[in-house]
């Protein structure tokens, strides 16, 4: 399945650039990802590239004054640590937070003050080679590392029985029904996903609920 998202890739070092729906000739490719979060809004969002700074603090550079960053830290009962850009410090609060990573494969959620819709926009380089994420039992937020759009299983991941995962729905935020989970769990017994998996939407993070540890992994390169 060839990498579909990303509006823009560049082959490092080659002589053209590919769009996004050809084929890369490269061992290494950068390029961008657009997400939005809707006005006053709500969205649960990964960061499928490596960029030279990972750190919250770096990667939400530039947003409006208010916008909040929930990483979800595991085994802590659902407990968060945010941090909030504040525009006459110039810079997120609390530090510590701030310079907390959001890598490929992880995800946060976002929240936007403002009433209009806010785009934001994350650059480095797609993974790629073997790409293992870590699992936990209980709850966690993950993301396909690798930049493109489809369902859990399109993007390589294998379940174990009881698995559940919770693709928060972002579209429509003023609408009294929205901003909620679209819950699936995986039955081991008839090998299937109920209801159906929704596809993911390139930098789209979900929450994932396992019974026992496990990984997400993938071996990728720009040519598949």
């Amino acid at each position: 399945m060839r990498t579909k998202t990303l509006l823009l890739i560049a082959a490092v070092g080659a002589a053209s650039v590919a769009s996004s729906m050809a084929q890369v000739y490269s061992v290494n490719a950068v390029g961008y990802v657009n997400k939005k979060v809707p006005a006053k809004g709500f969205a649960l969002i990964a960061n499928p590239l490596k960029a030279a700074d990972n750190s919250i603090a770096a990667l939400f550079a530039g947003v409006p004054d208010g916008t909040k960053v929930f990483k979800y830290i595991p085994g802590t009962g659902g407990g968060y640590k945010i941090a909030q850009f504040d525009e006459l410090e110039g810079a997120f609060t609390p530090a510590d937070v701030a310079k907390m990573t959001v890598n490929p494969g992880e995800g946060v959620f976002v929240q936007n003050a403002q009433a209009t819709e806010l785009t934001i926009t994350f650059v480095g380089e797609v993974p790629q080679g073997q790409l293992d994420t870590p699992l936990v039992p209980g709850f966690q937020i993950v993301s396909s590392q690798v930049p493109q759009a489809g369902t859990l299983t399109q993007l390589g991941y294998t379940p174990a029985d009881g698995d559940k995962v919770f693709q928060f729905i972002t579209a429509d935020a003023n609408a009294a029904n929205n901003q909620k989970y679209y819950i699936s769990q995986y039955d081991d017994l008839g090998q299937e996903w109920a209801p159906p998996l929704k596809p993911l939407d390139v930098g789209e993070a979900v929450f994932l609920q396992k019974l026992v540890a496990g990984k997400w992994s993938r071996n990728f390169n720009v040519n598949q």
